[in-house]
C-alpha cells in the first residue's frame, strides 16, 4: 500500500483520463455467461482500522475517508453504509481496469472491482423423480441418523438470494416467510416481487429446506425451516453483483440466520466483505465456488463459506472449482429438489451444493440457537468427512449427522453456583449463616440496619462466589438474590458486582419492596465483557444492599432487620 498524502490535486479530483488511463489493474477479464461488465464498479475506501495501523491520527483518517468518498461522488449510484462501499458508474474515458488503477494508485481505497453481472451456476438436469430413496446425498451425509437427533424446526430461517422462489410449491409453501426484491430494493411486504422467473432459486430453496415428513417429493436438511426468498436475479439467470450482495445483507438484517448465494463472482473482494459484515450481524453467508473447475488458491475468506460440489462417490464433481478458497464440499451432482412448475428434478452444480450446506448450518443453529456464527462455522468445518487433500477439498464434505451431534453436544448448561463466603459490610449481625443462604433455610442471614445521615437505614452483605468454568465458556452470569425486610414500605433492594476493570462496585439490579415482610427475589444478567467480573482465579464479588431511604421532605427512613434468604450466581456455560 502506497503512503498517501493528506492533500489531493485538482486534476485527480476530476479524474482526468490523460493522467491515469492505460494503466491496468489485473486487468479484469470479462467471461460471457459467467462474469460480464456492467459499466459499474464496487469501491471501498480504506477503513479506519487500516489507516490507524499506518499511523494516521483520527483527524487525518476522517479527512482521508471523506476525500475518498468525495472523489466518487459525481459517479455514485449507491453508498452502502453497512459495508462502506460505493456502487458507481465508470466515468467516460475509462474502463473497469483503468479506473480501478486510478483509484488504487491514490492509496485511498481497499479495493475497486467491477460490479459484475454474475450468473447462476446450475449445470445439468435429469428427469423428474419425487422419491426419497433417490436422494443419494442424504445417504452420504447420514441425514437419517441426524434426524434421529433433531429434524429441524421453524426457529431458523434460511435465505436464498437468487432468481426468486415459486412460493406456492407444495413442498415449500409451509415454510415461506416474507422476503425481498433486491433488484428494486423493495421488501415483499411493500410490494416487492420475490417470485421465481427462472427456476434456479426454487431448486436452491428445496435443496436447503424442502419440507420433510409431509408425503411429498423431497426433503431438505431440515424438515421445517423457514425459507426467505430474495429475488436478486433476472429470469434470464443473471444478476448484478451488488443486487446479490444487497439482498444478502437485507436477509441477514431481517431474520435470516444462514444466507446462500449460488452465482459466480466468488473470487472478488466484496464477497469477503459481505461475509464479514453478515457475521457481525449474527448470521452466516455461503457462496458457490463455481462450475469452471478452477483452482481458487488466490483467496481464503475467514467469514464467507465457499462451497464446492462432490458426487455420489465422494469425488470432486468434474465441473467444481476447488482449492484454498473453498471451505467445504457438499453433494452437487444429480441433486433432487423442487422446480418452478411444482414438480421435482435432479440438477447439478455448486449452486446445489451451496444451499445443501446452508441447510446443514441451519440444522446446527436449530439444535443450539445460542451458538455464535463463528461457533456454527467451526462445527460445520470440524464435522466434515475427509474425502481427500485439503488443498482440493478444504475441510471436507459436509456430514449432517456429525454436525447435529456436535451441535447437540455444544448446548449451554445453566448452572447455579453457591456462595463461597459472606461478609457483613454495613449493619449489625442478628442471626443466620452461610449454610442458611446456600440452602434457603431458616430465616436466612439477618442483620439490623445502620442509620446513615442523609441516606437512610441500610444494611449491606458481601457475597463472594467461586466459578470453576473458564470465563471464555461463560455466556452470562446473573447474581440471584431472595431478600426480606421487617419494615416498609418502601425498602429498596439493590445488587452490585465488583468490576475488576474500573475497580468500582457496579449496580446490577434494583427493586422496590412495597409490602412489609414480603419476600422479593430478583436477578440481573451480565453477558458481555465477563472478564471484568470474573477474576483469573474464578472469584466473583457481589453485594446485596437493602435501604429504607430518607424521604423527599427530609423524613428519616425506618430501622428494620434485613434478611438475605437465598443467594446464588446463575451461569450459562457453553459446552462448545
Amino acid at each position: 500500500m502506497c503512503k498517501r498524502s493528506l492533500f489531493i490535486s485538482a486534476a485527480f479530483l476530476g479524474l482526468v483520463p490523460s493522467v491515469w488511463a492505460g494503466v491496468a489493474v489485473g486487468p479484469f477479464h470479462e467471461q460471457k455467461g459467467v462474469l460480464e461488465f456492467t459499466g459499474e464498479m464496487i469501491v471501498r475506501p480504506m477503513q479506519p482500522a487500516a489507516l490507524a495501523d499506518e499511523g494516521y491520527s483520527a483527524t487525518q483518517i476522517a479527512k482521508i475517508h471523506q476525500r475518498a468518498l468525495d472523489r466518487l461522488k459525481p459517479y455514485t449510484v449507491e453508498h452502502n453504509g453497512l459495508t462502506d462501499w460505493v456502487v458507481m458508474k465508470v466515468p467516460s474515458g475509462y474502463n473497469e481496469s483503468t479506473y480501478s488503477t486510478a483509484l488504487m494508485r491514490s492509496g485511498d481505497y481497499e479495493y475497486a472491482v467491477p460490479n459484475w453481472r454474475v450468473y447462476a451456476l446450475a449445470a445439468k438436469k435429469t428427469p423428474n423423480d419425487t422419491l426419497f430413496p433417490q436422494m443419494w446425498r442424504h445417504k452420504v451425509m447420514h441425514s437419517e441418523e441426524a434426524w434421529s437427533i433433531w429434524t429441524g424446526t421453524s426457529n431458523v430461517t434460511v435465505a436464498i438470494v437468487d432468481t426468486g422462489v415459486f412460493t406456492a410449491h407444495p413442498d415449500l409453501s409451509g415454510g415461506i416467510v416474507k422476503g425481498y426484491d433486491a433488484i428494486n430494493r423493495k421488501a415483499e411486504v411493500d410490494g416487492g416481487d420475490v417470485q421465481d422467473g427462472n427456476g434456479h432459486g426454487t431448486h436452491c430453496a428445496g435443496d436447503a429446506a424442502a419440507q420433510g415428513n409431509n408425503s411429498l417429493g423431497v426433503v431438505g436438511e431440515g424438515w421445517k425451516f423457514h425459507i426467505m426468498p430474495v429475488r436478486a436475479a433476472y429470469p434470464e439467470g443473471y444478476a448484478s453483483f451488488d443486487d446479490l450482495l444487497n439482498g444478502a445483507l437485507w436477509a441477514a438484517g431481517h431474520g435470516a440466520k444462514v444466507v446462500s448465494v449460488s452465482f459466480s463472482g466468488v473470487d472478488y473482494a466484496p464477497v469477503g466483505t459481505t461475509g464479514t459484515t453478515i457475521k457481525a450481524m449474527g448470521s452466516l453467508l455461503l457462496w458457490a465456488a463455481g462450475n469452471d473447475n478452477r483452482n481458487l488458491d488466490m483467496f481464503s475468506y475467514p467469514d464467507t463459506i465457499v462451497v464446492g460440489a462432490s458426487d455420489s462417490n465422494d469425488q470432486k464433481a468434474g465441473f467444481s472449482a476447488y482449492g484454498k478458497g473453498v471451505a467445504v464440499f457438499a453433494p452437487g451432482v444429480d441433486v433432487w429438489s423442487t422446480t418452478m412448475d411444482g414438480g421435482y428434478q435432479a440438477w447439478s452444480g455448486t449452486s446445489m451444493a451451496t444451499p445443501v450446506t446452508n441447510g446443514v448450518c441451519a440444522m446446527i443453529w436449530s439444535i443450539n440457537p445460542d451458538l455464535t456464527p463463528d461457533e456454527v462455522q467451526t462445527i460445520l468445518y470440524n464435522s466434515c468427512d475427509n474425502i481427500g487433500s485439503p488443498s482440493i477439498f478444504g475441510h471436507g464434505r459436509v456430514n449432517l449427522y456429525k454436525a447435529a451431534l456436535a451441535a447437540d453436544a455444544s448446548k449451554s448448561l445453566v448452572v447455579g453456583v453457591a456462595p463461597a463466603s459472606l461478609a457483613l459490610l454495613t449493619g449489625t449481625y442478628y442471626s443466620g449463616n452461610l449454610n442458611n443462604v446456600i440452602n434457603g433455610s431458616g430465616s436466612g442471614y439477618r442483620a439490623k440496619t445502620k442509620e446513615v445521615v442523609n441516606v437512610g437505614f441500610t444494611t449491606m452483605v458481601q457475597v463472594n462466589y467461586k466459578v470453576t468454568d473458564p470465563v471464555t465458556k461463560l455466556k452470562y452470569i446473573a447474581p440471584d438474590f431472595r431478600v426480606q425486610a421487617t419494615a416498609g414500605p418502601p425498602v429498596t433492594a439493590m445488587s452490585y458486582i465488583w468490576n475488576i476493570s474500573t475497580k468500582k462496585w457496579q449496580l446490577v439490579k434494583s427493586v422496590t419492596m412495597n409490602r412489609t415482610g414480603a419476600t422479593e427475589e430478583f436477578s440481573g444478567q451480565l453477558s458481555s465483557n465477563l472478564a471484568n467480573y470474573v477474576a483469573s482465579d474464578g472469584t466473583v464479588k457481589t453485594i446485596i444492599r437493602m435501604l429504607s431511604p430518607v424521604g423527599r421532605r427530609g423524613e428519616s427512613g425506618t430501622a428494620f432487620t434485613g434478611s438475605l434468604r437465598f443467594a446464588q450466581l446463575v451461569t450459562k456455560v457453553s459446552q462448545f
